[in-house]
């Protein structure tokens, strides 16, 4: 007689009213950010990130693989599931996907981090939509997500061409040096994505598109939120 395999125990978050959840993936190989690898960029970024926020981070506690050393990032009233690598990059959509499947959150809008070779080292783009250009992570996003190809993603680019040998290859010591202050700000670009919400898309095209903020990667102050109206007085 086979053992049945025992369920999976789906990852739970605390508190009875829950707040918004948004999802960041940075996109890679497992272990390819050590090696400097040029593929594994959106990790990187991602990790500059987390090094940013560290006192605002909390481990996500859960069995799944996928969710293996995510973290819980807090983002004002929003909660923010932070992913790094755990498959091989082309199957990045399905780690998304049972990710966010053992959260019961697969609802939850997510921002793709992710290299580029079509645009030169260093340029940074906001985009809400478009195709994969090729990259293999991306379409495996496409093709495991009901929303194809309309969601957002944070392309940073590393120029050469789109092979595999390039985009598996190391970055040089000269590149590395170029990519000090866009990893610096494609991390501000993605927390910009998490602190004014994917709805605030078009002004974050704007600030994070624009030639000027790799080198002053500054976000727009938040809005200020408006003080009720306090009731007339009767006469």
């Amino acid at each position: 007689m086979v053992d049945e395999e025992p369920p999976r125990k789906k990852a739970r978050t605390s508190g009875d009213s829950e707040p918004r959840v948004l999802a960041l993936l940075g996109l890679g190989n497992p272990g390819g950010c050590g090696r400097r690898e040029r593929h594994s960029l959106g990790a990187r970024v991602v990790s500059a990130l987390l090094e940013e926020e560290a006192a605002a981070l909390e481990q996500v506690e859960s069995d799944c693989p996928d969710l293996q050393g995510a973290q819980w990032l807090k983002v004002g009233e929003t909660r923010a599931l932070v992913l790094q690598p755990q498959r091989p990059i082309n199957d990045s959509g399905p780690q998304l996907h049972a990710a966010l499947d053992s959260l019961n959150q697969l609802a939850a809008p997510f921002l793709a981090v992710v290299d580029d070779c079509w645009l030169p080292l260093g340029t940074i783009r906001f985009r809400e939509k478009g195709s994969s250009g090729g990259h293999k992570g991306l379409e495996g996003i496409e093709a495991t997500f009901p929303c194809k190809q309309a969601y957002h993603r944070l392309r940073v680019g590393i120029g050469g061409k789109n092979s595999k040998e390039f985009v598996t290859g190391s970055f040089t010591e000269n590149e590395e040096e170029l990519l000090k202050p866009v990893l610096k700000a494609a991390a501000r670009a993605a927390q910009a994505w998490l602190q004014m919400g994917p709805e605030a898309s078009q002004k974050i095209m704007s600030v994070v598109n624009a030639q000027s903020f790799v080198q002053n990667p500054v976000l727009p102050a938040p809005a200020a939120k408006k003080a009720p109206t306090p009731p007339k007085s009767e006469a």
